[in-house]
């Protein structure tokens, strides 16, 4: 008889597995850790989540989806074309790496060493890529909307991946000056005016 799955317990191995995976990294932390720190057996575990990178997602998912809503709203609130690139940039490349370093590179080891056949549990990427590319189109000029792509949002999460993996190694960059670059491009020449 298969076992009732209950919410209840999935949210507390998720809750658990956040911040194993944000204190130990995701090579360091073992399943038998997060069953440790949410009372269950390793078993149970594996009754919710298929592996360890299926857990993982289900922890990242939410806190990434939290972080796009918050730079969404920021850019939101912004009053110029480029003040609104800034406040995504800045949101993805500086302020999410910063807010739980430990937990955003737990998703680069993850992926840099999972096994190409078996693939991503979850189209994460593809989905905040065309979350950004939808940020991007609200805060450019309609002559510029041209750029408010997926795969402009696909550029701005692989640089993404690179700052998160730099932050944990201690090599920071100008953030404000790259979101400045990053934003002179967007908005090309003609509308290149010193609006902050």
């Amino acid at each position: 008889m298969a076992q009732a799955l209950k919410p209840a317990v999935r949210r507390l191995i998720v809750e658990k597995a956040a911040l194993v995976f944000a204190s130990e990294g995701y090579h360091m932390a073992t399943v038998s850790m997060i069953a440790a720190r949410a009372g269950v057996a390793v078993g149970t575990v594996y009754t919710y989540f298929p592996s360890k990178l299926h857990l993982l997602y289900a922890v990242y998912r939410p806190w990434l989806d939290a972080r796009m809503d918050e730079i969404a709203a920021k850019a939101d609130a912004a009053r110029t074309p480029r003040a609104r690139l800034k406040a995504i940039i800045l949101g993805l490349w500086r302020d999410i790496p910063q807010q739980n370093p430990g937990l955003a590179n737990s998703l680069m080891e993850a992926l840099a060493s999972a096994d190409p056949a078996k693939g991503k549990p979850e189209p994460m990427l593809l989905v905040h890529e065309r979350r950004l590319a939808a940020m991007l189109a609200k805060a450019l000029p309609r002559s510029r909307r041209r750029y408010a792509d997926v795969l402009v949002g696909n550029l701005l999460l692989m640089a993404y991946d690179g700052y998160v993996i730099n932050r944990r190694l201690g090599d920071l960059r100008d953030y404000d000056k790259l979101a400045t670059l990053m934003a002179d491009l967007l908005l090309g020449r003609a509308e290149n005016g010193n609006g902050a």
